[in-house]
């Protein structure tokens, strides 16, 4: 699959892959529609989203069985969304990225005037699928739209391509949305969710980000860990006459 020479619109790439869309793409223009305010902000972030939800249509399209399987339309609208949260009024300030994304995503297919078929496993594939997107695993094992719109999201790094994807649709996608950028704006978009709202980072793989590049960053107090050791202390407090046995180390 080939586009023509020059820029081509994300809607008439789209088609190429995935049309005939289900007769609520209504939807999926106007999800994509949210993503176009990404450009003047981060114009990094709207690429991304863009070859995310593109080379994993393509990988559906370039075979007949996952296509006939995975929800076109959910896949794309869950490809859209990702990000969402990020800087406008679907930010709660008090979940992860993650969570905000795919509350997003569902509240706006409720208050579609073409979402009101989606049954509730379906807006649960929806929310599944962007709110687990960096959880490495958990989506191994669950349904297989969930797994696709997570699976979606590896396609754009530069090496190695995937042998599901058509070499043309690569160059293609790439050449029009390009991921000359990807890195140094996947590291610019997670600092920035530490600085802006660094308690919903506790606790997941952005602390990392904060410890590194934000000053003053700390989840020390706030972690798992701390809550346990604190817990410890009250434990020995409460009970000092009860003892505990470790298990003993396995050996190597």
């Amino acid at each position: 699959m080939k586009f023509a020479t020059g820029v081509v619109s994300t809607l008439a790439a789209a088609s190429a892959v995935v049309a005939p869309l289900r007769s609520a793409s209504v939807l999926v223009r106007d999800a994509h529609e949210l993503v176009k305010e990404f450009i003047p902000l981060q114009p990094y972030l709207y690429n991304h989203v863009v070859r995310t939800w593109l080379l994993g249509a393509a990988a559906l399209n370039n075979n007949a069985t996952l296509k006939s399987e995975v929800d076109l339309e959910l896949h794309a609208i869950s490809n859209n969304f990702p990000y969402e949260r990020d800087d406008s009024p679907y930010n709660s300030h008090a979940y992860r990225f993650e969570v905000d994304s795919g509350v997003a995503a569902v509240n706006f297919v409720k208050n579609h005037p073409q979402g009101a078929n989606w049954s509730a496993a379906r807006l649960e594939k929806l929310y599944d699928g962007i709110s687990l997107q960096t959880i490495i695993g958990v989506s191994d094992f669950k349904n297989i739209d969930t797994q696709w719109i997570v699976k979606s999201i590896g396609f754009e790094f530069p090496q190695p391509r995937s042998p599901l994807i058509p070499e043309q649709f690569y160059d293609s996608v790439q050449g029009n949305y390009t991921n000359s950028t990807l890195f140094r704006g996947t590291n610019d978009t997670f600092t920035r969710f530490a600085v802006k709202d660094p308690e919903t980072t506790y606790n997941t793989f952005l602390a990392v980000f904060g410890d590194e590049y934000v000053p003053g960053y700390s989840e020390k107090g706030a972690r798992l860990f701390d809550l346990i050791q604190g817990g410890i202390q009250l434990e020995l407090g409460q009970y000092p006459d009860v003892e505990f046995t470790p298990i003993p180390p396995v050996s190597s």
